[in-house]
């Protein structure tokens, strides 16, 4: 169950675009290949953290198109894919079949993982209830990035809940889109600054103009977190951090004819969980 009302009508939105959305990955992506080719998902930057990943623990959260998910169980990770929308999952859960990838599918908001149990407790991962991890486990793996952070209000606390889902030394990754580049107004010609770099927002916009169809409203929130804002709530959560990366350079396609070449796409954060201290 979703409590954050602006994440709710997000949740709605999502279920509602997921379909439509959806096709317009596989008109880019061969997800089909990634168990031949695990980098359609994950860039080589990720690739230099993400060694030997066979028989860990991994979730991804807000999994979204699932790609990473599904790449990280062809390396062989057991994968926990958890988004906040049913209409994702129940998509990426068929094609996960598909490909013949074990992976559980499991629906919250990433500012609220309780369902997924207390790592230390008997409810987690790695508790008494799981033979394969030991006591006191958790996931070694959490991954969260593309464009999750636009959608949760509270950038803290998701942070905060993806390193509690850790075992301590664990590892935590985010490559987001880079915030720098969510400021400047999609048009050709010279860049134009539309949104202020440290207004968090929400920005609100009617998600049913998406849909070729009439849904009725669909009012969606979005919210604007700065590279500061990334890096303290990792180092808040509880996590060393271990490599910091810009990377890419290209303009992507939803992006238009937007001139933002040789401006970073990417933000990759890469942080280990510290001990909990006596």
């Amino acid at each position: 169950m979703c409590r954050n009302p602006m994440h709710e009508a997000n949740r709605r939105g999502w279920d509602a675009v997921s379909a439509q959305w959806q096709a317009g990955i596989d008109a880019r992506v061969d997800w089909r290949n990634i168990p031949n080719d695990i980098r359609i998902a994950l860039d080589d930057v990720e690739l230099k953290y993400l060694v030997d990943v066979s028989g860990r623990s991994a979730c991804v959260l807000g999994s979204g198109d699932n790609l990473v998910a599904f790449a990280l169980a062809a390396a062989g990770a057991r994968v926990t894919s958890v988004d906040i929308s049913q209409a994702q999952l129940d998509i990426a859960a068929g094609r996960a079949e598909e490909l013949g990838l074990p992976i559980v599918f499991h629906r919250a908001d990433v500012t609220e993982l309780g369902s997924l149990g207390d790592p230390d407790g008997p409810g987690g991962p790695g508790g008494p209830d799981d033979p394969d991890e030991p006591l006191g486990g958790g996931f070694d793996i959490v991954y969260t990035g593309g464009h999750v952070a636009v959608w949760v209000s509270d950038l803290k606390r998701y942070y905060g809940e993806a390193i509690r889902i850790l075992k301590c030394g664990g590892l935590f990754m985010v490559n987001e889109y880079h915030p720098f580049r969510r400021i400047w107004k999609h048009s050709a010609g010279p860049l134009k600054q539309e949104y202020h770099y440290f207004d968090h927002g929400p920005l609100t916009y009617d998600r049913s103009e998406d849909l070729s169809d009439d849904p009725g409203p669909l009012p969606s929130y979005e919210f604007h977190w700065t590279v500061s804002d990334m890096v303290s709530a990792m180092l808040d959560g509880g996590c060393e951090l271990m490599a910091v990366e810009e990377h890419g350079d290209g303009r992507q396609d939803w992006e238009g004819m937007t001139p933002l070449e040789n401006l970073p796409a990417n933000l990759l954060l890469v942080g280990r969980k510290k001990p909990r201290s006596s």
